[in-house]
């Protein structure tokens, strides 16, 4: 017994239940799309609502059954037989070390996130501090004599 309101869903949300059927998240979804995440749960949720399911799997389930049922002159394997995904790889980040070991306050290629200890961030932020102070300091100071010459 198929449900008439499946064929009213729109490919895109077709394609993301035929994914969360695979078991991929909406972030795995989106990249494989080429959408934000945030679209992907927008799509689900139109989906989830016309079908009046109770959750993403349920309305994934719906939408496998009922493509299930429209290929019945193919041979197909029953779900319950077909192998669990292969879980995804996930390789580490490319670590690239600085030749001389001086460390900077900016990410650099190939890094993730920001690796400077508390002392070096310190340092980074004094050094900056002391900077800023110069820069102002000689900003005055250039007004201060095109004032003088002014008068």
């Amino acid at each position: 017994m198929a449900n008439p309101k499946l064929d009213m869903l729109t490919e895109r949300e077709r394609a993301c239940l035929r994914l969360v059927a695979r078991g991929h998240s909406s972030k795995e979804i989106g990249g494989e799309l080429g959408i934000s995440h945030h679209t992907v749960d927008l799509y689900l949720k139109r989906a989830i609502k016309a079908l009046e399911a109770s959750d993403r799997r349920d309305a994934a389930r719906q939408l496998e059954n009922h493509e299930l049922s429209g290929n019945q002159g193919l041979v197909t394997q029953p779900p319950e037989l077909a192998a669990p995904p292969a879980p995804p790889v996930i390789s580490s980040p490319i670590r690239m070390e600085s030749p001389s070991g001086f460390a900077v306050p900016f990410f650099r290629i190939g890094r993730e996130h920001n690796d400077l200890t508390a002392v070096q961030r310190l340092g980074w932020i004094c050094a900056l501090a002391v900077f800023i102070l110069f820069v102002v300091a000689n900003f005055l100071n250039g007004l201060a004599a095109l004032y003088t010459v002014t008068l």
